[in-house]
């Protein structure tokens, strides 16, 4: 069951609006970011001071392909979902420093919620699959990517009991 059981529309566009801030104040304290480029259909919904990347919002896949093929990526990349409320500066700077050449996060429903590459051009992730598919095709890509067990990245909010804990 999804969200949209149990909030309203418009409580869930809050909800997603206080998620994101709180992933964003995390970016901005990260160390081992130098700028954050959010990818996004809604530009006027950020605050100001956050680089935007309009993009057509048809999902994540195209979004992160939109956001690591930008110029601006190009010294490499730190992705990190939007929902993903307990992320923490030192849990990014762990994530950056690990990614030799590449670290990701595993959420707790078996997904990716966030990972780190220092070369964009060495292998596109493909979020919204499990992350054992994520890691076979990294290794596909002859990269051995490091795992970490985050639960400050781990948690991302798509289901209703994952409000308990946001």
């Amino acid at each position: 069951m999804r969200l949209a059981a149990v909030l309203s529309p418009e409580e869930r566009a809050r909800l997603a609006l206080e998620m994101l801030e709180r992933v964003l104040v995390a970016c901005e304290g990260a160390a081992s970011i130098e700028r954050t480029l959010l990818v996004t259909p809604e530009p006027g919904a950020v605050s100001a001071g956050v680089e935007v990347l309009a993009d057509s919002g048809v999902g994540h896949a195209s979004a992160i392909s939109l956001a690591l093929a930008d110029p601006r990526s190009s010294a490499g990349a730190l992705v990190v979902m939007a929902d993903c409320p307990l992320a923490e500066p030192g849990s990014l700077d762990a994530l950056a420093e690990a990614a030799r050449p590449l670290a990701l996060v595993r959420a707790r429903d078996g997904g990716v919620n966030a990972l780190a590459l220092q070369d964009v051009t060495a292998f596109e992730p493909r979020f919204g699959t499990p992350a054992e598919e994520m890691i076979a095709q990294a290794r596909a890509a002859r990269l051995e990517p490091v795992v970490l067990d985050d639960p400050t990245l781990a948690l991302d909010v798509d289901r209703p009991e994952d409000l308990a804990f946001a």
